[in-house]
């Protein structure tokens, strides 16, 4: 089963709004877009490439920040996974 699956079955048990579902599926997007964006820049060497990689990871990490602030505005507790990846960005 696939993260976003049980995101969204667990979503489902807890009785969440369908705009709390959204905000929770994209903190999760967010920080699966931070981790390809760290993979990628492992992976590339030319300065051009590395560049991109810091470009991406910056606006992943952004993203992820602003969902965070989004959800505690509205309530929604996240689980410890995604405070941590919080603490690493700040």
């Amino acid at each position: 089963m696939n993260r976003l699956a049980i995101v969204e079955y667990l979503s489902n048990k807890i009785k969440y709004t369908e705009d709390q579902k959204e905000l929770i599926k994209a903190i999760d997007e967010a920080k699966e877009e931070m981790e390809r964006a760290a993979h990628y820049f492992e992976q590339v060497s030319t300065p051009e490439l590395v560049d991109y990689a810091i470009y991406m990871d910056q606006a992943a990490k952004s993203r992820f920040v602003y969902l965070l602030k989004e959800a505690k505005e509205k309530g929604i507790k996240v689980d410890n996974s995604f405070k941590q990846y919080q603490e690493d960005i700040v």
